[in-house]
């Protein structure tokens, strides 16, 4: 190979190499930011996912009574007067909420069942809206809860015993 052919092909070896390396830096940082962005979704995601847990955890299945519950840390106040009017008994301590509207309408556990309440889903379903599909002493339930500005902001519940 002559000369100039040689440094011809360095030189133009050295292009390719650097377009590759170019490229694939570039590749990366597109699927960084692609796992970023898929990160942050996750994170919003779960951050409700967190608050619906604790929810059920400290007022509606009352499993965490490790602290002084607050219900306005985690309820919008339009959740808080329709849990309010939700609420069926005589109420001389109040203000009283019927947590018990974001679950079944089962007041004994299932027979057969070991009576276990715990939270088998929370899938997000879009404008702020989730559904929580959970035992409730061993009865299946699923009820829709929307979140806005980080509290839960209104309540559904869809189903029991499915």
């Amino acid at each position: 190979m002559q000369p100039s052919h040689l440094i011809s092909f360095l030189l133009l070896s050295a292009a390719i190499i650097s377009c590759k390396s170019e490229s694939a830096t570039a590749d990366h940082a597109v699927n960084q930011i692609d796992r970023e962005q898929t990160s942050s979704r996750t994170v919003n995601d779960s951050d409700y996912t967190d608050l619906i847990t604790t929810v059920y955890e400290k007022f509606v299945f009352a499993t965490d009574l490790t602290e002084n519950n607050n219900p306005e840390n985690y309820f919008t106040t339009k959740a808080l007067t329709k849990l309010q009017s939700d609420y069926e008994f005589d109420c001389e301590d109040g203000p009283c909420y019927a947590y018990y509207a974001l679950r079944t309408m089962e007041q004994d556990s299932k027979p057969g069942s070991n009576g276990e309440s715990t939270i088998c889903s929370i899938e997000p379903t879009g404008d702020g809206w989730y559904v929580v599909s959970y035992l409730d002493m061993g009865w299946n339930g699923m009820t829709r809860i929307k979140i806005e500005d980080g509290k839960i902001d209104d309540y559904t519940r869809c189903v029991s015993d499915l």
